[in-house]
């Protein structure tokens, strides 16, 4: 399961920049759409932050492409300048920051967006892992532990039934790697592995077993972490 880019439209993206997009934004093979519900009222939208936001439409398809993402990243700045509480532009912003790796920009970007959505376990995952890219352990520590707590109080009362069930553990599992609790993080994901029946979640499950922090935050970014 990967995140897809969310605009005031249905987007259509092809399956090859698809899965570009599950390495660029999310990092995660376990991202959870609970953020994307943030309570935006599209009636209440302005005419002209919907209509920069639904400009970066075709240049999904563009993301290995730096011009392309610099084009968008500027429609979405504009966007965001004349509404500041616009989740979804923040929220897309990015996936073109990851895709350009400038990680401390999408810093404040995930900032911006647990501003909007305080609850969001997935954003302080994501903002873990980007304070580990750009060499803040102190706080990349206090996010994944945020994100940990998020997840326990919410499983707690959740049915394994639900829906949204399988990508809150597997969060969970990639909160407890981060911190260093990877033997319990794997007997985690081997009970999902096991239970699970969507081949593709088994398989990313299976991508995250017996890995390190310093292995997946190399993983989720696509590319060599050195710090």
């Amino acid at each position: 399961m990967c995140l897809c880019v969310r605009t005031f439209v249905n987007t259509n993206v092809s399956g090859y920049n698809m899965t570009r997009l599950c390495k660029f934004i999310l990092l995660f093979y376990f991202i959870t759409f609970s953020s994307c519900e943030q309570k935006n009222s599209y009636s209440k939208v302005d005419v002209n932050v919907a209509r920069l936001s639904n400009k970066i439409i075709p240049l999904v398809n563009f993301l290995d492409n730096p011009d392309s993402c610099k084009k968008a990243l500027l429609f979405l700045d504009s966007a965001t300048t004349i509404d500041n509480g616009c989740f979804l532009c923040y929220y897309n912003k990015l996936m073109f920051l990851y895709s350009l790796k400038q990680y401390d920009k999408a810093v404040v970007t995930v900032n911006e967006c647990i501003r909007l959505n305080p609850s969001g376990q997935d954003l302080y995952l994501t903002g873990g892992i980007l304070y580990e890219r750009v060499g803040d352990t102190v706080s990349a520590k206090r996010y994944f532990q945020k994100s940990l707590t998020i997840c326990n109080s919410v499983l707690d009362t959740m049915s394994n039934k639900n829906t949204d069930y399988d990508i809150l553990v597997g969060n969970k599992a990639i909160s407890l790697i981060m911190l260093g609790h990877e033997v319990e993080a794997d007997k985690i994901l081997k009970v999902l592995y096991d239970t699970q029946q969507d081949e593709e979640m088994k398989r990313m499950t299976l991508s995250l077993m017996t890995k390190t922090k310093k292995e997946l935050i190399g993983q989720f970014t696509d590319d060599r972490y050195s710090h």
